[in-house]
């Protein structure tokens, strides 16, 4: 092996260390449910889209699943949160009520996001 090939494995080990840092993350997890409508009609579990707006106008975005559970990792800070669902309104608006959570290095913050029809 030449000392080029030795150089150039050491220049790829190098890149492909660097680009794994991340910096810190804290955990959301959640649940988006649907409540209200007709007299007597249970809550409903939406899939949808959770959308974490943070105060540098960047909106990171999470999926709930068919039981309406979402979870992922966000940077530190603060974020609006809404949520939109293709079962209410073709999906063109978003339903929910807007939150406002913090999200802390290594914690977990846990959000219920409600979509209520009257």
């Amino acid at each position: 092996m030449s000392w080029r090939t030795i150089v150039l494995a050491w220049a790829v080990l190098a890149v492909v260390g660097c680009s794994t840092a991340s910096g810190p993350t804290g955990t959301v997890t959640g649940t988006y449910t649907q409540v209200g409508g007709p007299s007597g009609a249970p809550d409903v579990p939406l899939s949808g889209t959770v959308s974490f707006r943070a105060s540098d106008g960047s909106t990171p975005r999470m999926s709930s699943d068919t039981h309406g559970k979402f979870a992922g990792q966000l940077p530190p800070g603060t974020y609006t949160v809404t949520a939109k669902s293709s079962l209410v309104n073709d999906g063109t608006s978003t339903c929910s009520q807007s939150l406002t959570t913090r999200v802390q290095a290594g914690k977990t913050v846990s959000l219920t996001l409600i979509c209520a029809i009257p």
